[in-house]
């Protein structure tokens, strides 16, 4: 169903833009595209694209800071005289004083 409803859409859009059919075959497209997208159900699947596009993010912002985290801990792990990353930084330590990075 998904393919049928991409390749109406990329028919339609290309029709309209390659048309031969004149201004008011243009506007008729132009107006069927304007109620299918403020049909409740189209708004209802925006909104369903809209979460999960969050929720990806959401999960690729976690994804990078763990692999940064684990890369500059690991530029850390081993040297007793690490300097913080920034400026005002201190290295956690473990109960023995070694880093915990």
């Amino acid at each position: 169903m998904r393919y049928k409803l991409t390749f109406a859409v990329g028919f339609a859009i290309g029709y309209t833009l390659g048309s031969r059919a004149g201004r008011e075959r243009y506007e008729q497209i132009m107006s069927l595209l304007r109620g299918a997208a403020e049909s409740p159900a189209v708004q209802s699947a925006a909104g369903v694209l809209q979460a999960q596009a969050s929720d990806l993010a959401d999960s690729a912002k976690r994804v990078v800071r763990d692999k940064v985290r684990d890369t500059v801990g690991a530029a850390f792990r081993g040297s007793e005289s690490a300097t913080p990353p920034y400026p005002g930084a201190t290295i956690p330590t473990s109960p023995n004083g070694e880093s915990s990075l």
